[in-house]
């Protein structure tokens, strides 16, 4: 395929589009293409979602930014899998890095696809559980492909012609890598933070709440919500409701609470007070992005009988109190890079979380003066 009119036919659904450049050789770029109906099931799963509620999503479509946020992830462990292919075939210095991901309604194109640049498409029909099989594709550029495979594949006019314009001096490979050995335990594994790192994009992040300079603008009481820098503001952006578990709980406990009951955000607690928070995004790491798709192996089964107390246990415990401020809040989910704030009473014990959804939510209506 050389022009939009022919790649349009890849978007003939809803798709989930993954944006990778090879950048370093810079030899060209692949975009993953997933039916909406298999990114959801992948996220669903997980997340720990219960299966009836992915069944929902999977019928309905409904294609939401925790969904998005999920296709993130996912095409990370994708490009992490086929970087490994991309070392062995392009030993020069090959090396795949996931820019984007984007949600492509019927009847739009990805901005990254290019018109004039032969592309190869490679598909692959994927069944997620018991889901519909749905077919995924691998759309490779001319370039990328001719550094991977090693042959020469005709493009169009002028790329053939800017092909035979190129001589490129030989490369050096590389000295090989020294190899060392890890062993990497449970607790290493655990991240230190709730629900950090890279976002997907049109996801609310951090740093969105950075670009709401607060301090300097007066607000109106008209709306009826209280002050940003009032005490006691915070309860207001309180949402998500609190959950904790005892230390020496099973972490098959939290997953289950995660997958059949909903929460996102789990408090562990010693002797009635909040110690330390444990995510879905943890329990993912932990588990692995693919965990409940398959029956679970001897090492999943000795990490769900571990104590909850074993996860995080490094983790710097961020959090405010049912007096703190909304201004407060917001500081401390941009310095620490939180997704998840939590709220505690005076005695330490967990009263909700806040999310900077819900601090971006407040803003978003909270009137100026």
């Amino acid at each position: 395929m050389n022009s939009l009119d022919d790649l349009e036919s890849l978007i003939e659904k809803d798709r989930s589009v993954a944006y990778v450049r090879e950048d370093g050789l810079n030899s060209g770029d692949v975009h993953l293409i997933f039916d909406v109906a298999t990114s959801i099931a992948l996220t669903g799963l997980m997340m720990m979602m219960g299966e009836a509620v992915i069944q929902t999503q999977v019928k309905t479509r409904d294609y939401n930014e925790e969904f998005q946020e999920g296709f993130n992830e996912v095409s990370n462990q994708v490009v992490g899998a086929m970087n490994d292919l991309v070392e062995k075939k392009m030993p020069e210095g090959g090396h795949l890095f996931l820019e984007k991901t984007t949600h492509c309604e019927f009847g739009n194109m990805p901005p990254t696809f290019r018109d004039g640049v032969t592309y190869l498409v490679a598909s692959a029909d994927i069944q997620v559980a018991n889901f519909p099989v749905e077919v995924c594709r691998w759309v490779m550029s001319r370039g990328f492909a001719e550094a991977l495979l090693k042959i020469e594949i005709e493009g169009t006019p002028e790329e053939m012609a800017a092909s035979a314009a190129k001589a490129p001096p030989p490369r050096e490979a590389p000295p090989a890598p020294e190899v060392v050995e890890e062993q990497v335990e449970v607790e290493e594994v655990a991240s230190s933070e709730v629900e950090e790192g890279e976002e997907a994009p049109g996801m609310a992040t951090p740093e969105d709440l950075a670009r709401i300079d607060a301090g300097s603008v007066e607000f109106s009481n008209a709306d009826g919500l209280p002050a940003p820098d009032e005490p006691g503001s915070v309860r207001i952006v309180m949402l998500e409701q609190p959950f904790s578990l005892k230390e020496e709980e099973k972490i098959m406990r939290a997953i289950n609470a995660m997958r059949e009951e909903g929460h996102r955000y789990i408090g562990v607690d010693r002797n009635g007070k909040l110690i330390r928070v444990v995510s879905q995004s943890d329990l993912r790491q932990v588990m692995g992005p693919f965990f409940g798709t398959k029956a679970m192996g001897p090492r999943d089964k000795a990490i769900c009988t571990l104590p909850l107390g074993k996860l995080n246990q490094n983790q710097q415990l961020v959090r405010v109190s049912l007096a703190g401020t909304i201004n407060q809040a917001a500081d401390l989910l941009m310095e620490f890079n939180l997704r998840a704030l939590p709220v505690i009473s005076n005695q330490g014990v967990l009263r909700g979380f806040v999310t900077v959804h819900a601090v971006l939510n407040y803003f978003r209506k909270k009137k100026r003066a």
